[in-house]
């Protein structure tokens, strides 16, 4: 016996090093390769963060009111590695995230590779809260579908795409997903893990908190997690016909302990919120308020239009669909068939209400989002994880059937071929587009190809190798190019100097025709922008070279040195 409990630690181990393997391996690897619009402000603000907590101005650590305490704690982690004299260079706060590369390069260092280190400790980061998670996905429905569950998740292009950057979505879903499992293993434990349910509780409240930290949408953990211990009390009530004072108290004293945690690891990690809480608070909430209802300032595109209004109510549906895989949405409907119809095995009692969770969580967080009126695809990313968990169960239900419809060695091995090709399958929408996660886009929706008449295309990916191109040309240092983006996704990465647009279109025209080169950028065709005038000259014009990523043109390089006037 003792032996054979040797073999199963072993075994256990092993795949926990898969598992952790495969969580980071998509996402650790070509981390300086390019940069997203918003990664920039982040790594101003972790420069900011880094200087409030060196000068003792602890009300400074407040940057935002998202509020991103914990991306600004990891960035500053990542400058304190790559660039620890930062707050003795630094001017003082700065108020625009262009500020920091000119502090950086001044210092004989590379912005991309204080951006890297970042990214690096993000990842880190993300990998073990999701090998955590994966822990208490393995005791919550049995190992075979969380080992499914998290390879699927594991290799999910949206969400290693945004995984595996210095920003806020990411760190965010992943700590909600640890959450909701964990309080789950609490509030249903099994009999052998009882042993735990202290430790579960206190795992989500920490990760509850963290998350609260990370971005104010996390806030929705109270009151789903508040909503799940009532649903357990009407279930008590409808078993027992009735129900006592001491079992309410046994299911609502933990609620407020972990609310208690969650609010305790709030303000111990936010030092703003040691000096002036209320004020904080209030500025998380008003401003927070405020963002997610006043909408786009600038145009989006959505469905083929163009707007700078809520897109509306199909905007996550589509989303959603556009952004995760055939792999994914087959899982999940044979695992709808089989939650309705129970008819495998997997399906036990608990299993069947944490899955009703799972995807009630997802189903509830959809509707939350669409309440506010700005709106973008990685918004939804919370719920892309517990849905690809539900979607591994679905094909362990399926390898199941397959398994018992014929007994015998072959339907076995069936089975475990079926499983080894999806997750395969999905392994493969992250190899035909590595690095560039984001580009992806459903094949049974119309992939790359249908994809930029539906989906607004491109956050800085493309711009990357358009700098490239152009360090490749003779004298690339002395070049003045014009951008989209230009502060980071292109500017980190080009040798020469970079060009803004100006506010106004008699400025911008003039430091086009300045400029040696011109990169214009898919947003600019699709959205329309940024100047009516610009758009007719362009579109006469012949590009000398073109950026193509997964058949998407995502920037047009314009030599303006040939270039007719307007």
């Amino acid at each position: 016996m003792r032996f054979l409990h040797t073999i199963q630690q072993r075994r256990n181990i092993l795949i926990l090093v898969a598992v952790t393997l495969a969580l980071w391996f998509p996402r650790g690897l070509a981390l300086d390769r390019f940069v997203t619009a918003d990664e920039p402000k982040w790594l101003a603000r972790s420069g900011n963060f880094y200087l409030a907590l060196v000068k003792g101005d602890l009300a400074g650590t407040f940057t935002r009111e998202h509020p991103g305490v914990m991306a600004t704690w990891i960035g500053m982690a990542g400058l304190f590695w790559r660039f620890p004299e930062y707050p003795n260079v630094a001017p003082g706060r700065l108020t625009d995230s262009s500020q920091i590369e000119p502090i950086i390069r001044l210092q004989d260092k590379q912005p991309m590779e204080i951006l890297e280190a970042g990214r690096v400790l993000m990842v880190l980061f993300i990998v073990a809260t999701l090998v955590l998670s994966f822990w208490e996905a393995a005791r919550l429905a049995g190992l075979s579908p969380a080992l499914v569950g998290f390879s699927l998740i594991a290799f999910d292009p949206f969400h290693a795409g945004l995984t595996r950057l210095l920003h806020l979505d990411g760190l965010m879903s992943s700590l909600m997903l640890l959450s909701i499992l964990a309080y789950w293993n609490f509030l249903f434990p099994i009999e052998d893990n009882k042993r735990f349910r202290s430790l579960d509780l206190a795992i989500s409240a920490v990760a509850a908190g963290l998350g609260w930290l990370t971005k104010s949408p996390a806030l929705f953990l109270a009151p789903f997690l508040g909503f799940i211990t009532l649903v357990d009390l009407m279930r008590i009530l409808v078993r027992q016909r009735n129900i006592h004072v001491r079992q309410i108290w046994q299911k609502v004293s933990p609620l407020l302990l972990w609310t208690v945690i969650g609010g305790l690891v709030f303000v111990l990690l936010w030092p703003a919120m040691w000096v002036d809480p209320i004020k904080t608070l209030q500025r998380i909430f008003a401003e927070a308020t405020t963002y997610a209802t006043e909408g786009h300032t600038t145009e989006v595109f959505f469905n083929g239009l163009v707007t700078s209004a809520d897109p509306g109510l199909r905007f996550y549906p589509t989303t959603y669909l556009w952004r995760t895989t055939p792999v994914v949405l087959v899982g999940l409907m044979v695992a709808g068939m089989g939650f309705v119809l129970g008819i495998n095995s997997v399906w036990k009692t608990r299993l069947r209400w944490a899955v009703g969770m799972l995807v009630l969580f997802s189903a509830l967080f959809g509707v939350f989002m669409t309440l506010g009126s700005k709106k973008f695809d990685r918004y939804l990313l919370p719920i892309f994880a517990p849905l690809d968990l539900v979607a591994g169960i679905g094909w362990i239900m399926a390898a199941n059937w397959l398994r018992k419809r014929w007994a015998g060695t072959i339907p076995s091995l069936s089975a475990i071929g079926m499983l080894t090709l999806v997750v395969a399958f999905q392994a493969s929408a992250i190899a035909n587009t590595y690095p560039y996660y984001l580009s992806y886009y459903n094949p049974m929706m119309g992939g790359s190809a249908r994809a930029p008449g539906v989906m607004m295309i491109g956050w800085g990916e493309g711009l990357d190798e358009a700098a490239r191109y152009l360090n490749s040309k003779p004298g690339a240092a002395a070049l003045r190019v014009m951008s989209w983006y230009p502060d980071g996704p292109f500017s980190y990465i080009f040798n020469g100097h970079t060009v803004e647009l100006a506010p106004e279109w008699e400025q911008t025209k003039e430091r086009v025709f300045s400029s040696d080169y011109v990169v214009f950028y898919i947003h600019e065709w699709q959205r329309k922008l940024p100047f009516p005038e610009m758009l007719d000259y362009f579109a006469r014009q012949t590009p000398e070279h073109v950026v193509t990523i997964d058949g998407i043109e995502y920037a047009q390089i314009y030599n303006m040195q040939m270039a007719p006037p307007p």
